[in-house]
């Protein structure tokens, strides 16, 4: 019994692993707070979908980029901006995001993460318009991000400032909606 506990034990977290690995990190940008029956609070992931799979997944690399962002992580902001790379060379249609991205993957100050991303942001932003097939992807604002205000997309309403970690992460405003007609 023991040793069938153990090897269920194993391949559980090896299940779990590969699920992580596989389908990377939540973005709480994404999250949804619904009750259930008992008036419990929980989370339901809103999903994005785009009329491109190599599109969907560089915009699913993006918001995790932003999350990294958010929490002043410059490693994973590298990390996955070099991953954005691999995936804008697949799709083939955004030279000025694969440019920006490769810059991204180098800086390794935060800072400078910061003033490319808001470049990232401003190549994706034809890419996202008329491409969202479900739910909705929000262009965001705060006047005070780099010096002179710069924009950022998510997929909740709810403002998580990637410019800012720790303090003033409420501030900015939805200043744009795209979602499928």
């Amino acid at each position: 019994m023991k040793n069938l506990n153990l090897k269920s034990v194993l391949l559980t977290a090896i299940a779990v692993s590969l699920s992580v690995f596989t389908y990377g990190q939540v973005d709480h940008s994404k999250m949804k707070m619904t009750h259930d029956k008992g008036g419990v609070m929980k989370q339901k992931e809103m999903a994005v979908m785009l009329n491109d799979a190599n599109l969907n997944k560089a915009y699913m690399h993006y918001t995790i980029i932003k999350e990294a962002m958010f929490k002043g992580d410059a490693k994973k902001v590298q990390m996955m901006s070099d991953m954005l790379v691999s995936i804008l060379h697949t799709y083939g249609n955004a030279p000025q995001a694969l440019n920006i991205s490769v810059a991204l993957a180098k800086a390794d100050k935060i800072e400078v993460q910061r003033t490319l991303f808001a470049d990232l942001t401003g190549a994706f932003e034809p890419l996202l318009k008329g491409s969202v097939t479900k739910g909705a992807i929000y262009k965001n604002f705060c006047p005070m991000a780099n010096g002179s205000g710069s924009y950022w997309f998510s997929n909740s309403e709810k403002i998580v400032n990637p410019y800012f970690s720790g303090n003033m992460t409420g501030c900015g405003s939805v200043k744009e909606t795209f979602k499928s007609i």
